[in-house]
Order: structure tokens, then sequence, then C-alpha cells
């Protein structure tokens, strides 16, 4: 077990490297002119220019210019945003947690609603409960979640009056917080539920629960120990990748419930073209995928032993 994790350790290495290769690459190199590309279309003095290239070491080679970027991405120095000169590690320790928060009631959602409902769906696979997930699961699905959210916030915000209509952390707390990851995982929720049931319903049909059958055990202890077990391993796999998702996903929801996360200020940053602070948080979320894939490989060796030898 130990050689399989350093094994893949050694690989989310190589991936870190490539894909913030291909960021930094993109932010600074692509374009012409790299300070203007952090500015965006702002005019750009010989002030400000001056102070970016001591800042970003533009006037390096490049891979020594790459290697600052890594160095202040792993140490937590990403510099100064450009709207008001303020640390971009410390504007970002103030949102990530209510992001976190966000993606946790979304994650909960997925996984008691989604996975849960899709084991239901599949052991009774065909009946009432089963068509009317199917068929809730496509209207979701077919949704954009934006409208999806208006929607909801219109319903249950402005007519019903359950939820607020936009959050406040001192006012609304955690409770606030329930129909915005509602909405941010509902995607992942609907596509939880066909993937679960597609999974149980598979496992159900295959020839060693005939044989635990024959062998006289329980139908619970078939369902739980054998079906379950080996249909959760696909479920794994996509709930690791949305923990990612979750978290980049957040910009649509957290700017329709004014939730001011790390979504937030990624679509401020973005619309007053803080090329420094977009970058900053692009790099963030690639490191959230790396980590949240390893997390899914270590769980893919426990569900399956086998996995952990190839």
């Amino acid at each position: 077990m130990l050689r399989y994790i350093i094994r893949r350790l050694l690989q989310m290495v190589l991936a870190f490297f490539g894909t913030t290769l291909i960021v930094y690459y993109m932010m600074f190199q692509a374009s012409g002119d790299p300070i203007q590309a952090l500015a965006g279309e702002k005019p750009v003095n010989e002030a400000v220019r001056a102070k970016l290239t001591a800042e970003y070491h533009l006037d390096e080679p490049f891979l020594v210019r790459y290697w600052y970027y890594v160095k202040g991405l792993l140490t937590g120095d990403l510099g100064n945003s450009l709207s008001g000169g303020r640390p971009i590690a410390e504007v970002l320790a103030e949102r990530w947690p209510t992001t976190a928060n966000l993606a946790l009631y979304a994650f909960i959602f997925v996984v008691i609603l989604g996975v849960g409902a899709g084991v239901i769906a599949g052991i009774r696979r065909g009946g009432i409960f089963d068509n009317t997930t199917l068929l809730l699961t496509l209207v979701v699905i077919g949704i954009p979640s934006f409208v999806l959210g208006l929607t909801l916030q219109l319903g249950l915000g402005v007519k019903a009056g359950i939820f607020p209509v936009t959050y406040m952390e001192e006012r609304d707390g955690q409770f606030g917080l329930i129909l915005p990851g509602f909405i941010l995982g509902s995607l992942a929720l609907a596509t939880a539920v066909r993937l679960t049931r597609t999974s149980v319903a598979e496992n159900l049909r295959a020839d060693y629960v005939r044989t635990a059958k024959a062998k006289g055990l329980a139908k619970r202890r078939i369902t739980i120990v054998h079906v379950l077990r080996n249909s959760l391993i696909p479920v794994v796999t996509f709930l690791g990748i949305e923990i990612g998702n979750l978290m980049g996903g957040a910009i649509i929801t957290e700017g329709i419930f004014n939730v001011q996360g790390v979504g937030f200020e990624l679509k401020k940053a973005i619309d007053i073209e803080d090329g420094p602070m977009v970058v900053s948080i692009v790099s963030i979320l690639v490191v959230i995928y790396l980590l949240a894939n390893l997390l899914v490989d270590i769980l893919y060796a426990v569900l399956d032993p086998r996995i952990r030898y190839e």
C-alpha cells in the first residue's frame, strides 16, 4: 500500500509541474506582452510596468520566472492584487472558508441524496421510485444551473421566504448556505443518482450475486457487503473529481446568491481584469484537482485491493 501511495504521489508531482507550466505559459508567455496580459486592456504606465516586471521577474528567462511562480505558489507568496494592492494570499485566506463550506454542503447533498437515491433506484429498478428519480434527474441535468438557481431563489426565497435571497454571513450563518449548496451540487447530484443506479443494477445481475444467493446468504448482506462495495468504485471516481468541480463551479452559484467566496472573487477579478488574482486562483484550483485525484486513487485501493498491485 505504501509503495502504491508513493507511486501516486510521484505521478501527482509530475502532473503538478505539467499543469502549472501550462497555466503559467498561457498567462505570461503566450501573449506578446506578459505585463499587458496581467493588466488586461487597461493602459499600463511606466511605473506600473516597472513594478510588475520586478514583482513577477519578467526580465528573467522563462524557466527562471516559472520557478519563482512555483515557489510562490508552494509558499503562499502569490503577489499582490492589481486592484487595491492587497496580498492575494490574504484575500484568498478570507474567501476560502466560505467556498469550502458551500462546497461541503453541496458534497453532502450529492453523497446523501444522490448516492442514496441511486442505491434505492438500482435495487428497485423499474419501480415507481426508479422511474420518478430518472425523470427528475433528466430535468435537473437539462436545466442550466443558473436557471435552476434563479428559479429556486425566486420560489423558495422571494415568494416562500424560507431561504435568504442573498447571503450575508453575519445575518444568515450556515443556514444561508443550504440553498446555494444545493444549487451548486444539483448537477453532480443528478449524475450521481444515475451513475449509482446503473452500477448497482449491473452488480445485482452479476454472477457472484447469484452464487451468494445459492449459498444462502441473506439479501441484505449480499447488497451491503458485496454489491455496494463493487458498485461504489465508479461512484468514488466521480465524487473525487467533483470535489474540484464544486470548488471551480462555485463562481456561478456565488454570483447568484452574493456569496463572497473564491468564485465570487474570481468573477470580480475577471471583470476588473486583475490578472495576478485570476492566475493565482486558477493555479490553486489545479492543486485541488490533483489532491482530489490522489484521494480517489487511495480510496480505489481500499475498495479494490487488486488495484494497488497493478
